[in-house]
């Protein structure tokens, strides 16, 4: 066998793919950079996505895949086909110039198309990447779900990500509460936030918010959550700057963080952005003048011992799972063993509420309460795949965001104030400074929380703190809004609204002496 046939036969064998109708010798006049490029023109379907990335498609061992043009497992495809051909290695200076080339064909001669991380929603169907070596993916319609051996959409993914199960068909819920320790009642917003992350549709998704003591299993919780939805190589989080938010956001399907303990305002915000949809323009990379628009909503996951969430904004946008003491320790190994066993069986059924939400959804109302109502429309409509009765999610939820919406004033020195205030007064009109003047004279707040940096101290400060916490104060039966006179002087106007409150669960007579329990507002400030 002469060497341009074994050639030929080692690149069809280990990549899939047949060597170009060009010889060898026909190829030994050419620059290597034009031999690289041959192959990608020859080989690979080059296109855009709308943000103006580059990608290849690769028919690769009997099914195709999709990379950007110049990431390391491209990189990688054309170093290997470079070998083959010429039995010498391509230099980083060749690839280089030959994929820069190749990204104008890309962006010249390709198409559009939309590219996909891990979930997509075209017209009525969903797909999910299961991301295994098979490049399969997971179809739900309202027919029901299937796995499917060749993409409908396109797909592409990071080094980091890791493969879902094959689903059972056979899915059981219940089984997680077997491995994360919350109440049984909260399972239906455990549940729901699952089913808003493995769906690319409208609507913000959930921030998820796991609360507890040390030894509740807060980092193990948000290991499984993530590992059902976007099962991963890198482990959780810790903090990062904001600048590298859009990085993480965009490699990534579900932003998971971990042991976080006062988040700044910054992060607060860039977490809002996140679940509900940011759109930036930012400059491309080696240019001066040209902008590229980039697109980030995903799902959000963090954990910490005390409230993370503690801004008015963040916490509307927020389920917060509190953990219960592990009663019985296991190995980390059994703890995971049992979990795999059970992944599959739990995926299952997760893929089961998404085909009855998709039934039940035109049928669905849910109302105005929350601006998560997506999140609230999708979770009800999913809920006769459970078994759950009529409400019972919603119920659940109304519950959580009161809960939360009360912690995040008791957090809040300031709202302490307005609090108690209103458990005395009826109604504030007048300018911010005035209103910071009647807590401090009238003693709604101590002398030494006055007297410290948590504090607010100008006009300003008090407008953008009732800014912040205007959706939980409503939330306890007390109602804020803002107006100018004709000199452009901000007055603020504050008054009970138990109809608000009552909304969220809390009754009339709640509000006959006091708003909520005080008793540990009063105790801690």
């Amino acid at each position: 066998m002469n060497d341009n046939k074994k050639a030929s036969e080692a690149v069809e064998s280990l990549t899939g793919q047949k060597k170009l109708d060009n010889n060898f010798n026909d190829n030994s006049n050419k620059k290597p950079e034009d031999i690289l490029i041959d192959f990608a023109k020859s080989e690979n379907t080059l296109f855009c996505d709308n943000q103006e990335n580059e990608y290849a498609e690769i028919n690769l061992n009997g099914h195709t895949e999709i990379y950007r043009i110049g990431s390391k497992k491209y990189n990688g495809w054309l170093r290997q086909k470079y070998y083959y051909q010429t039995k010498t290695g391509a230099s980083k200076a060749m690839l280089d110039t030959a994929i820069d080339t190749i990204k104008s064909i890309a962006d010249f001669e390709g198409d559009r198309r939309d590219v996909y991380l891990r979930v997509a929603q075209v017209d009525n169907s969903m797909y999910i990447d299961l991301c295994n070596d098979s490049w399969q993916v997971v179809e739900i319609d309202i027919k029901g779900w299937r796995v499917l051996d060749k993409s409908p959409v396109c797909f592409t993914r990071t080094g980091n990500m890791r493969p879902l199960p094959i689903p059972a068909e056979d899915g059981d819920i219940s089984l997680l509460l077997k491995h994360i320790n919350i109440e049984k009642k909260d399972l239906p917003l455990a549940v729901g936030w699952l089913l808003m992350s493995l769906q690319a549709g409208p609507g913000a998704y959930p921030v998820m918010i796991l609360n507890g003591s040390a030894g509740t299993g807060k980092t193990t919780a948000s290991r499984m959550l993530r590992e059902l939805v976007d099962p991963n190589k890198v482990d959780l989080l810790t903090k990062p700057s904001i600048s590298d938010m859009r990085v993480i956001g965009t490699n990534n399907h579900v932003l998971a963080f971990d042991n976080l303990s006062g988040i700044s305002p910054q992060f607060s915000d860039a977490i809002c952005k996140i679940a509900t949809g940011d759109n930036q323009a930012v400059r491309q990379l080696y240019t001066t003048n040209d902008e590229m628009t980039i697109s980030i909503k995903k799902p959000c996951l963090m954990n910490g011992i005390d409230e993370v969430a503690k801004r008015g904004d963040l916490v509307s946008r927020s389920v917060k799972l509190p953990l219960s003491k592990i009663k019985a320790r296991k190995t980390e190994t059994k703890v995971w063993s049992d979990f795999n066993k059970d992944t599959p069986s739990i995926f299952g059924a997760l893929l089961d509420g998404l085909v009855t939400s998709i039934q039940e959804i035109p049928h669905t109302e849910v109302g105005e309460l929350s601006r998560m109502a997506d999140f609230c429309r999708l979770s009800t409509a999913a809920s006769g795949a459970y078994g759950w009765f009529d409400g019972e999610f919603m119920k659940a939820y109304k519950g959580n965001i009161r809960n939360t919406h009360v912690d995040s004033l008791e957090s809040s020195t300031f709202a302490s104030g307005i609090v108690k205030m209103f458990d005395k007064e009826d109604e504030f009109h007048g300018r911010p400074i005035e209103l910071l003047e009647r807590l401090e004279e009238r003693y709604y707040v101590s002398e030494k929380v006055i007297r410290s940096v948590r504090w607010v101290t100008t006009a300003k400060g008090v407008v953008e703190q009732l800014d912040r916490l205007q959706e939980s104060l409503e939330v306890v039966g007390i109602y804020y809004e803002k107006s100018k006179d004709r000199t452009n002087k901000t007055f603020v106007m504050i008054s009970k609204s138990n109809q608000r409150a009552a909304e969220y669960g809390f009754e009339d007579e709640d509000f006959d002496d006091s708003h909520i329990d005080l008793k540990s507002f009063k105790d801690k400030f």
